[in-house]
């Protein structure tokens, strides 16, 4: 039999990118979560990480374990919950913008319900100003948003720039204006980018507009116009740009959460602790490729020497 245990450290340093961090999820040591995975490894007989400096990469037989390891994971957090007290069982709405959702709900949920499988979650998806404004009235309990003004209570989770980005075969038309896709004019980010272009009024013009970050994504993936997102949020498909098409730079943003006014629900309190785990994850994982695509660009002209 496996250990629960050990396929917890394993799962931790796989959502988490590295040992040190995975023992700050599981509320362990470092050398206690090394230890977990000796042994797990002798019960397998096969290595599952390989170490890339301070970072864990997965061997194929790791990445093959992640699927059984989260199974038993969910089983156990099932029985727990059915058959003893100490199991949530009820209900939760969750805020979040769309442009959110798409990078980090279905991380959120997989890790809440994981842990929580018998909880109900109803998921709101609305721009940052009218979520602050269900969650103070109380008619969603939690909410995942962009930190702004007249927000109270809010809880900072994250913060980095805004970044231009568009996909990689986008092309602009020299010297013509950058075409861009934006959110409505409740945005957030709008008022920043208007504020940014101030000065330069020439260097874009709106092209398309949408309450829905779907359908900007689509538009800005299709190569017909740039947008901007959270640095963290800049997919593999997608590119940054800058001062060489002519645009500003911008100022940070911050992610966070609020709650509903009055005593905080236990699931309530699981969901966020699953929020902050996941996007905790998100930035180890980014972190990691960043790491790993400076590393190949470094090497390359080494490699490229010696075939010379």
């Amino acid at each position: 039999m496996l250990d629960t245990d050990q396929l917890r450290s394993f799962l931790a340093i796989v959502d988490t990118g590295s040992f040190t961090r995975a023992g700050e999820r599981v509320n362990k040591t470092q050398s206690a979560v090394s230890m977990h995975i000796r042994r797990l490894e002798e019960q397998l007989g096969c290595a599952l990480f390989v170490k890339q400096g301070r970072a864990a990469r997965l061997t194929s037989e790791g990445e093959r374990l992640i699927e059984f390891a989260r199974r038993m994971m969910q089983v156990e957090a099932g029985a727990i919950a059915a058959l003893s007290r100490k199991g949530l069982r009820g209900a939760v709405r969750l805020g979040i913008p769309d442009d959110y959702a798409e990078a980090f709900l279905a991380d959120i949920l997989t890790v809440f319900n994981r842990r929580h499988p018998l909880v109900q979650v109803s998921v709101v998806c609305e721009n940052s100003v009218e979520l602050g404004a269900l969650v103070h009235a109380g008619a969603t309990e939690i909410a995942l948003v962009t930190d702004h003004e007249d927000l109270q209570g809010f809880e900072l989770i994250r913060e980095e720039p805004l970044v231009w980005v568009a996909a990689k075969r986008f092309k602009p038309h020299e010297g013509a204006p950058i075409p861009l896709a934006l959110g409505s004019a409740t945005w957030l980010w709008r008022k920043i980018i208007d504020d940014a272009l101030r000065d330069r009024p020439e260097a874009t013009h709106g092209l398309f507009f949408s309450k829905n970050y779907t359908a900007i994504g689509s538009v800005v993936r299709a190569g017909l116009a740039a947008t901007v997102l959270p640095l963290g949020m800049v997919g593999d498909d997608l590119r940054i740009l800058g001062a060489e098409e002519g645009l500003p730079s911008l100022p940070l943003t911050r992610m966070g959460l609020i709650f509903a006014p009055g005593p905080i629900s236990q699931e309530s309190k699981a969901l966020a602790e699953a929020i902050r785990g996941a996007l905790a994850a998100a930035a180890a994982h980014k972190e990691a490729q960043t790491l790993a695509k400076a590393i190949r660009g470094a090497l390359a002209p080494v490699a490229a020497h010696k075939t010379a």
